[in-house]
């Protein structure tokens, strides 16, 4: 097939881009003809024709969030026909869109600030309001042909706010890397600790995410506090003005001997190995890959139920979910039964093989019968037999 692809930038760096970046190594691999359609790349790659979308009146947020989606309508015009025309974000009509964020109006009640004040003057911000005119158009029958949604969760929301069936959003799961985490990385686990000053009794927390006001970290540090003994590792990226914050509120709690502000780690197996239990009191995430990475390494998972990746975790088997992440007596029950080393390990080991249900391979051959079934409905449209390839792009 040939097969385009459009999203701001590609970079192994950041979820939905990450997902993306492997995405298109397994199109190649697999011997389709790809396009990515982008402002920003960081690599060529090999069997990929990259196009480069203009940023117009990019001083201006929300002018450059519209042009964007414009110009890659142009292009694809240009550049077509395609098989496949497959979104990410940004753009309004596409023959797929895969919904990694979850919709705007959603999200806002958990990113936004607290002040009642700034959170109306957010949700009127020209860009949110930009990008909330292309979503109500990214969702309208006639602009796609099949939505993929990562969770259950975020299919429910497209639903509720745009009236669409099941039939239309289909639920994919993401891919984890089975061989990059597995239980056997814990071979780290000793070097990592040793690195860090921990003793092999310690019961260690894992935190991995950036944005720490929306991924709960506040909560769970207030949660920690009351937790004797545990230890906690914070990998992800922060502002240094919201890092400082951060590890003030630990010195304020008493703890900040007992967390770890790591940064980002291109090594975050390695601290997968060195750690007990996983813990993602998001306030909301569309999914959440770093739960499948948290799994295939063996670790149970304390995980929010505003995560779509909490549909993954069976409590009591392989981890806990968490009714409200921002409750900390909630959080520090749940905590209670991980300091357990022994427990967790037996949990771990059902988590390893959960897991192997979601490996990349899995997923890929699931994108590839939607990408069929795109073609197909494409081609009834036209009053043509599908071969498999050959239809002409929506957009």
């Amino acid at each position: 097939m040939k097969v385009a692809i459009t999203h701001t930038r590609f970079s192994e760096v950041g979820g939905v881009e990450r997902y993306i970046y492997i995405l298109v190594k397994y199109l190649v691999q697999a011997g389709h003809e790809v396009h990515y359609l982008c402002h920003f790349w960081e690599e060529e790659v090999e069997g990929v024709t990259f196009h480069r979308v203009p940023y117009h009146l990019k001083a201006i947020r929300s002018a450059k969030v519209l042009a964007f989606d414009i110009c890659c309508r142009r292009m694809l015009r240009r550049l077509g026909p395609f098989d496949i025309v497959h979104g990410f974000s940004k753009t309004s009509r596409q023959d797929l869109y895969t919904d990694g964020s979850g919709c705007l109006e959603d999200y806002q009640v958990y990113s936004l600030s607290k002040s009642p004040l700034k959170r109306m003057l957010g949700r009127y911000f020209p860009h949110q309001q930009a990008v909330l005119a292309i979503e109500r158009q990214r969702f309208r029958r006639g602009n796609f042909h099949k939505i993929v949604s990562m969770s259950e969760l975020v299919r429910e929301q497209i639903i509720r706010r745009y009236g669409l069936t099941k039939e239309e959003v289909k639920v994919i799961y993401c891919g984890v890397n089975l061989e990059r985490f597995h239980p056997d990385r814990k071979v780290h686990r000793e070097e990592v600790r040793r690195e860090l000053g921990l003793k092999p009794e310690h019961p260690v927390f894992l935190f991995v995410g950036s944005d720490y006001h929306r991924k709960g970290l506040e909560s769970f540090l207030r949660a920690l506090a009351r937790v004797s003994g545990a230890r906690c590792l914070v990998v992800g990226k922060e502002s240094l003005r919201g890092e400082l914050k951060y590890r003030q509120l630990t010195e304020e709690l008493g703890i900040a001997d007992r967390v770890f502000f790591l940064g980002m780690r291109p090594d975050v197996e390695k601290l997968y190995g060195a750690s007990d239990v996983f813990v993602f009191p998001t306030k909301f995430d569309a999914f959440g890959n770093v739960v499948l990475e948290a799994i295939a390494s063996g670790l149970p998972c304390i995980v929010s139920s505003k995560a779509g990746a909490a549909e993954v975790i069976q409590p009591g088997r392989t981890g806990t979910v968490l009714q409200d992440p921002e409750d900390v007596d909630e959080i520090v029950a749940a905590c209670g039964p991980y300091l357990d080393q022994k427990r967790c390990h037996e949990m771990g080991k059902q988590a390893r093989i959960d897991s192997e249900q979601y490996s990349w391979d899995r997923h890929f051959d699931e994108m590839q019968k939607v990408y069929q079934s795109v073609v197909d409905l494409k081609c009834q449209a036209m009053g043509v037999r599908s071969a498999g390839a050959g239809a002409q792009s929506s957009p």
